[in-house]
């Protein structure tokens, strides 16, 4: 079974950054003639290259220009991105260049070859390229990471090897943490409390750690690609707006293995939160492979409404009105009127003009309701990534 990626390679040098498992390595060999590959978890090449970045321009030297050079996992040996420099420049090398955490290259301030390197993201299969494949159910109860949607039966064990396999390899092996068993409590909790209002103190007692440990272990998970923080819209238009962020795991079934749910039945509630994710996955995708650099944030009044996630195409400038994309998601099959109720008072009181408010729900039916596009999720996918809702 062979699925057909959303992102097209750069025809220059280019950084793809991905959690572990999102196909990143299989995406470089199926799309870039490499010349040369390195791949930095073998440890033969690991330690040989980690005692002698230099050793690089030693291997590149029977290359000629424009020939491309395919380095894995670039955060085991972030000096080697120095070398890469230097060839870049002198011998006019291209290279496709992989990483699943974004940690060690910020804490060694790795070169990044002063923005030669087009940053690109990677990410699980969108229900766009899993095409007729896409079954919302068992994305939804397994996510949809290319080794899991390639083999369902096998979700299970898969996906708690994946975790074991991350917490071994990303922070054990790279010294993150020095203890793992508080960080698993701490992962427990957030996979129970993904997608809800953050709490850090009561995630904080519950995990038995600090107050500034959690912060800490908030900051691996985004460093390490396996979560990504939606910050609150404060647009100061209402008393009792929620200055907490969202925290989502970038995929369901990391979501439901970091919970320990994988081997009983989800609640329709876990599940609601689950399509969140979901599509919080299918946006961040689109968003970052197609280069807009739109802000992505949620709005929700204490009490009242939150609106899951809100899009600003276009900033305010000298006078003229910012433009915003509203976007709610509901686990339900039927469509209900008072699900934009929300949306509906938020665009009377922007002060940006909200040019999209829409509604995903598990339903079949396309409806447009008085300014509201009402998707399926399969059609709000598909017309997602053809560029009309962004």
């Amino acid at each position: 079974m062979k699925f057909q990626r959303f992102l097209q390679p750069p025809q220059d040098s280019f950084l793809l950054l991905g959690p572990r498992g999102t196909g990143k390595s299989t995406w470089i060999q199926e799309r870039i003639a490499a010349d040369l590959t390195l791949d930095l978890l073998e440890s033969d090449r690991f330690l040989e290259l980690s005692r002698d970045p230099s050793l690089l321009r030693k291997l590149c030297e029977p290359l000629k220009v424009g020939n491309w050079v395919v380095i894995d996992e670039i955060q085991k040996v972030p000096g080697l991105l120095d070398e890469v420099q230097i060839l870049y420049r002198k011998k006019q090398l291209r290279f496709a260049i992989t990483g699943s955490s974004a940690r060690k290259l910020k804490k060694t301030h790795a070169n990044l070859l002063g923005g030669r390197l087009l940053d690109l993201q990677f990410f699980p299969f969108t229900a766009c390229e899993l095409a007729d494949q896409f079954s919302l159910d068992q994305c939804l109860q397994y996510g949809s990471l290319p080794a899991i949607a390639m083999d369902y039966a096998q979700a299970v064990p898969k996906l708690a090897s994946y975790l074991t396999t991350y917490l071994r390899q990303e922070l054990l092996e790279e010294a993150v943490v020095r203890n793992l068993d508080p960080f698993r409590r701490f992962l427990d909790i957030v996979g129970l409390t993904n997608g809800q209002l953050l709490n850090k103190e009561a995630i904080a007692r519950e995990s038995q750690v600090k107050r500034t440990t959690v912060d800490h272990y908030f900051g691996i998970l985004e460093d390490t690609l396996i979560g990504h923080m939606v910050r609150p819209w404060t647009a100061g238009l209402k008393t009792k707006e929620s200055h907490h962020p969202k925290f989502y795991l970038f995929d369901p079934g990391v979501v439901r293995a970091s919970a320990g749910l994988l081997n009983q039945p989800l609640e329709s509630e876990f599940l609601g939160f689950q399509l969140e994710t979901f599509v919080l996955a299918q946006l961040r995708a689109y968003l970052s492979q197609t280069f807009k650099f739109f802000p992505l944030c949620h709005y929700t009044i204490s009490g009242s409404y939150d609106i899951d996630f809100v899009v600003q195409t276009r900033k305010a400038v000298m006078g003229r009105r910012g433009e915003l994309v509203c976007f709610e998601v509901k686990y339900g099959k039927k469509y209900r009127s008072n699900w934009a109720d929300g949306m509906r008072d938020f665009a009377t009181v922007s002060k940006d003009s909200v040019r999209g408010m829409h509604i995903v729900y598990c339903g079949r039916d396309r409806l447009h309701d008085d300014g509201i596009e009402v998707w399926p999720i399969g059609e709000f996918c598909a017309a997602l990534f053809r560029g009309e809702v962004l």
